[in-house]
């Protein structure tokens, strides 16, 4: 790392930690912690205002921001197409956001370097859901605020194919968006495990008066995993792939009959429809229970067709 790279990543050590200590950068960079004094030095010299405090280490004199950064040629390409991915997929205030920042990146950038970023954002093109979701929507904000404060909800939910819906509260964790719906991660009262809940099924989110703290087990070990077991005709194979459910987990055996996959789910509805696509190319193994309730869709429609 030359000079210059070191001092400006000093820089930033000191922005994010406020305090650090001369040899912990020195063991950082593996230099001497007479190098660092020197950097050190220069950095006062250039106009940046770095207080020592003896015994403890140095520190930004409070009120001191970094001046803008400049972006690497890679650095400004990635936020140029991320920008776009957001502005194609959400709608909202933050959206706006982005497109101003976008602007003003974009008169930042040395004339050379816009050109490239440009003519690779017109040859990059992203396929999202037609429907953008909303990052205003009241509901996700609610929910959002909920889970800064650590505050538990009620939620009225309604479960997959569920013909009423059930009263529960929930500690909310986190958010996160897939395949075009959004979903929250919860530790669910009722159920005394992790949940994961779709936004859509909610018919009614209150905010309780009461907070909570979050538990340190994870999903993982409170939700119950189903483990299937499927073995597809080798001529459908690479299609399966292409189209591979979310609960794919690994292959586990490859004949000439087909190829056995393993995924794992929390619930069999998640992954039934998934599998009646594939019609016969699609042999369930494991566990028997779904064999079973395929079997029975199965007649089902056959009853229908005849």
């Amino acid at each position: 790392m030359n000079r210059i790279d070191r001092l400006f990543a000093i820089l930033l050590s000191l922005q994010h930690k406020r305090r650090v200590r001369a040899q912990d950068l020195a063991q950082q960079f593996e230099i001497s912690k007479r190098t660092i004094y020197r950097d050190l030095s220069a950095l006062n010299q250039m106009g940046v205002p770095i207080a020592a405090l003896p015994g403890e280490g140095f520190e930004l004199v409070e009120g001191y921001y970094l001046p803008p950064l400049m972006f690497t040629e890679n650095e400004a390409l990635a936020l140029l197409l991320g920008s776009r991915l957001l502005a194609q997929q959400a709608a909202g205030s933050l959206t706006q956001s982005a497109d101003s920042a976008l602007a003003k990146l974009k008169v930042a950038l040395p004339d050379p370097v816009r050109a490239r970023a440009e003519a690779l954002t017109n040859i990059i093109g992203f396929v999202t859901p037609k429907a953008k979701f909303d990052l205003d929507d009241p509901q996700l904000l609610l929910i959002q605020n909920a889970i800064r404060e650590k505050r538990v909800l009620h939620l009225r939910y309604r479960g997959y194919k569920k013909e009423e819906d059930t009263e529960r509260q929930v500690e909310p964790h986190q958010l996160f968006y897939a395949d075009g719906v959004w979903y929250l991660e919860a530790y669910c009262r009722m159920r005394k495990g992790m949940r994961d809940f779709r936004l859509s099924r909610m018919e009614k989110v209150t905010p309780c008066p009461e907070t909570f703290r979050k538990k340190r087990t994870g999903k993982a070990q409170t939700q119950p995993i189903i483990v299937i077991q499927i073995r597809f005709a080798q001529n459908a194979v690479r299609w399966v792939r292409e189209q591979q459910h979310y609960g794919y987990q690994h292959d586990e055996q490859e004949t000439a009959q087909g190829t056995l996959m393993v995924y794992h789910v929390n619930d069999a509805s998640e992954i039934v429809p998934w599998i009646l696509g594939w019609g016969t190319s699609a042999e369930v193994l494991s566990p028997r229970e779904l064999r079973r309730a395929l079997r029975e869709t199965a007649l089902k429609l056959a009853n229908l067709l005849t």
